[in-house]
């Protein structure tokens, strides 16, 4: 306990995984905390005594998953292990800890998404902006950069999706930075990390020193602060981090977190994939592959230049189908060459680690010939192109082939790790183990043939171990230098040297091959992991042409187009399409439309039309044909050109935060407030329904001013969808500003969609024809289209006394104490609803729910 005790005392924010014998325990507070997380049985030591400790433990084979269920919650566990086998110690046995594991440092794969970086987030802030560093330990990546503001902090958050974040600062205002993080990024674990001395710094940033001396001192800071807490999470161990990576935030196409959520780039709106854009364009072979592939979609370049080389890439295997066919094989082979080498470079690789590294380096090399085959030489004036200079690794894929069985073990005590032959050493303690008996046989015969001592025989018991008995009639026989064990009835038992040196062999051969393989091992990890760069960088390179061959292969399956990208102001789409719906409707269903916007000529299209048109989905498909154009993946139309767009803002859909305490309105109003703060001339901005949760006039007033700001102030390229018709008067006023519609036809009150796109406004919304759609009461329907005839017949402000009269309402007028009887009412919109409803639709009971409707009203 007293162990316990130090060890909780050097880390007090994890719960601490304590190992005695075959489980690890938990004590006092951490037992309390992981019986209710994990639902173990909460048990004491000292039960019933005045100095009993709650309990409680898992098997120290299944810590695994319990460990990835805390990791989940966000907890962090510290591992503290027996340092010496408790055979061989008298006493206690010593324990430390040897590992802590957090959401942010974790290596193993079985709790890693294999398609996802697993960033260790840093935050630094200052007082104009933010220094960031990102760690992924699995990867050994590290990068930093600078945020100029919160906004951008955030938009840089929100591309990572840390799983942990350190924030560090000034501690006056280190909780509110904290909190505010925590509310930005609820899948992180946010952690208020302690301040960071200027003799601390170089310490945490050790050989990388050098390395960091360009960054700005809060970028600084924040890796020293990443490398300070990784480091403490890994005592004794050195990091397998060769450089500092930096960026630049303005070097790409800013995507903040609405808007990835808007148009549902990596997660659907039910928080999956499927649905998602990445979920569609990810035909990726290798896990490198696929989370480099999702790193570009939520980073596109700004740079047209390098947009161009990657265009490159995807066209030439566009043009090569059987050579993309036989790359995308040979790319399923690498594996994830990226993270085992951390593993290896950790020492933590096992024997089915250091085997997937083998057979990755036998495929890397042969998608390194089909490449070399693919480029030809430089024509293309891009260096991946020139594959034949690539390191593959070949001396230590020859050491691995010629060390390691086909199939590796998972563990190391599974045995079996070695082909035969490899290690002389190995082979004899392994044939000693299985062939033991069969040696003492040998010895017998010879030792027979050497005496002629026809009855000898070599025997084991438990009690006395193995020896030579010879029968009493010829145990004058034996010679001179055989030591006399034992005397029986039946002889006398006898032992020699190589009796003695064989059976201990044999006794331990077991223990002595598991010493010898574990030294085998120990050293192919090593030299395994002296090679984690050139292994990194290998799959670097190969990860680049998996998603060149990813986006190849969409391209070619699903008719996608290359698209032009230069440094105009103009936004050309000829027949566009939505990635995602077109996979979703049936075949030859999806209506494609143009889209055409410029900053010299139409740059704000004012989008009108029904309820389920098709509207948002235009909106929608036409930032994603900006952000696949510039992350360098052809585009789902029949032509398109792309200038260069720095920022892509959304506001679409409908949602509210209740966490936060917003309204559905107040979120839609924050929104909109970041898209008119952040965006410029070169910003794309979308649009949809703005104004919808206050009255029709507020509404109304809020859309018409951020329009004409979006047009007057900002000039950017927009497009705005809307059920205030009232805005397509702002095209009378305004050059730049153009009327578009969805169009669709109504037939004997049906709606029938056709989802295209056409110049002019609409005068009508169909929304009662949708509403039936969905399934509303016929009763409920007759009496909105009486109610909507009224108010249309009614004067301005159709609140007024006339709309109410002709809605039955009580302020239709007031009686005269003395007046004359009045003629009985007409009740016309009792009349109305009585010719709106379409008899044939009413069921019996909506006929009868109808019918006592109208009689209250009477």
């Amino acid at each position: 306990m007293q162990q316990f005790a130090d060890a909780k005392r050097a880390y007090p924010d994890a719960i601490l995984f304590f190992r005695m014998g075959d489980f690890y325990e938990m004590f006092e507070d951490d037992a309390v905390l992981a019986a209710r997380l994990l639902e173990l049985v909460l048990t004491s030591r000292n039960k019933g005594k005045p100095d009993e400790v709650p309990m409680a433990g898992v098997p120290h084979h299944a810590a695994h998953g319990y460990i990835a269920r805390l990791l989940e919650l966000g907890y962090q566990v510290a591992i503290c292990e027996q340092m010496a086998d408790p055979a061989t110690v008298k006493g206690i046995v010593p324990r430390e800890v040897v590992r802590v594991i957090t959401p942010g440092t974790v290596t193993d794969r079985d709790q890693l998404d294999a398609s996802t970086n697993n960033w260790l987030g840093a935050v630094e802030p200052e007082r104009d902006g933010a220094g960031l560093a990102l760690l992924d330990l699995s990867t050994g990546e590290l990068r930093a950069a600078m945020a100029r503001d919160l906004s951008a902090l955030l938009a840089e958050l929100g591309r990572a999706a840390p799983r942990e974040l350190l924030v560090g600062g000034a501690p006056e205002g280190l909780p509110e930075a904290v909190a505010a993080l925590r509310a930005a990024l609820p899948g992180a674990a946010v952690r208020e990390d302690r301040a960071l001395d200027d003799a601390e710094a170089p310490a945490a940033l050790g050989a990388l020193a050098s390395d960091a001396a360009g960054l700005a001192p809060a970028a600084r800071a924040a890796v020293a602060r990443a490398l300070r807490y990784a480091r403490a999470c890994n005592p004794g161990v050195e990091l397998p981090i060769a450089y500092i990576g930096r960026w630049e935030p303005s070097d790409a196409l800013v995507i903040d977190p609405s808007t990835q959520r808007h148009l549902e780039l990596a997660l659907s709106a039910r928080g999956t994939r499927d649905g998602s854009l990445l979920g569609v364009i990810d035909r990726t072979r290798s896990p490198a592959g696929a989370r480099r592939l999702r790193r570009q979609l939520l980073a596109p370049l700004v740079d047209v230049a390098r947009i161009r080389r990657r265009l490159a890439r995807v066209e030439a295997l566009v043009n090569d189908p059987a050579l993309r066919e036989q790359l995308a094989q040979a790319l399923a082979g690498v594996g994830d060459l990226e993270r085992l080498s951390t593993r290896a470079a950790l020492g933590e690789a096992t024997p089915r680690d250091l085997g997937a590294i083998r057979d990755g380096l036998v495929a890397a090399k042969q998608a390194i010939a089909l490449l070399t085959k693919l480029g030809g030489g430089a024509t293309l004036g891009d260096p991946l192109f020139e594959p034949a200079s690539a390191d593959t690794l070949d001396e230590l894929a020859e050491a691995l082939g010629r060390a390691l069985v086909e199939r590796p073990p998972a563990q190391p005590k599974d045995g079996a790790v070695f082909v035969t032959g490899y290690d002389r050493a190995l082979d004899e303690e392994d044939e000693l183990r299985r062939s033991g008996s069969e040696r003492m046989v040998e010895l017998e015969a010879r030792l027979k043939r050497e005496t002629g001592i026809g009855t000898l025989k070599v025997r084991f018991t438990r009690v006395f171990g193995w020896y030579i008995e010879v029968s009493r009639s010829q145990a004058g026989r034996a010679p001179e230098g055989w030591r006399r064990k034992q005397t029986v009835a039946t002889g006398e038992r006898y032992t020699i040297a190589e009796l003695d040196d064989l059976a201990d062999r044999i006794l331990h051969a077991e223990e002595r091959r598991r010493e010898r393989e574990l030294e085998l091992l120990g050293e192919l990890t090593r030299r395994a992991g002296a090679a984690s760069s050139r292994l990194r960088a290998l799959s670097a390179l190969l990860a680049r042409w998996d998603v060149a061959g990813a986006l190849a292969e969409v391209a070619h399956r699903f008719d996608y187009v290359r698209p032009e990208v230069d440094t105009s102001s103009a936004l050309l789409i000829e027949d566009g399409r939505h990635p995602v719906v077109e996979r979703l409707a049936a075949a030859g269903r999806f209506v494609p439309n143009d889209v055409r916007l410029d900053l010299e000529g139409e740059r704000l299209w004012v989008i009108t039309g029904p309820n389920m048109a098709g509207k948002s989905t235009l909106l929608r498909q036409t930032a994603l044909t900006v952000i696949l154009a510039q992350m360098g993946s052809y585009v789902p139309a029949r032509s398109a050109r792309v200038g260069v767009v720095d920022r892509v803002l959304s506001r679409v859909g409908a949602s509210d935060d209740l966490s936060r305490g917003e309204s559905t309105f107040m979120v839609e109003m924050r929104e909109t407030a970041t898209i008119l703060r952040a965006a410029t001339a070169r910003s794309l901005v979308i649009v949809d329904e703005i104004g919808r949760g206050t009255s029709t006039l507020d509404g109304l007033a809020i859309a018409w001013a951020v329009a004409e700001h979006l047009d007057a102030a900002i000039g950017c390229r927009a497009l705005f969808a809307t059920h205030y018709h009232e805005l397509v008067e702002l095209a009378d006023s305004s050059e730049h500003v153009a009327n578009y519609s969805v169009s669709a036809r109504e037939l004997e009150n049906d709606v029938v969609f056709l989802h295209r796109l056409v110049r002019g406004a609409t005068s009508k919304s169909y929304g009662i024809a949708v509403a039936r759609l969905a399934g509303l009461p016929e009763s409920v329907l007759a009496r909105a289209r009486a109610v909507l005839a009224a108010l249309e017949g009614a004067p301005p402000g159709s609140g007024g006394p006339t709309a109410k009269a002709h809605l039955g309402g009580r302020g239709a007028g007031q009686l005269a104490l003395f007046a004359p009887p009045a003629a009985p009412p007409s009740h016309p919109e009792i009349i109305e609803t009585l010719r709106a409803v379409d008899v044939d639709r009413l069921t019996p009971l909506e006929a009868l729910g109808l019918i006592s409707t109208l009689k209250a009203r009477l």
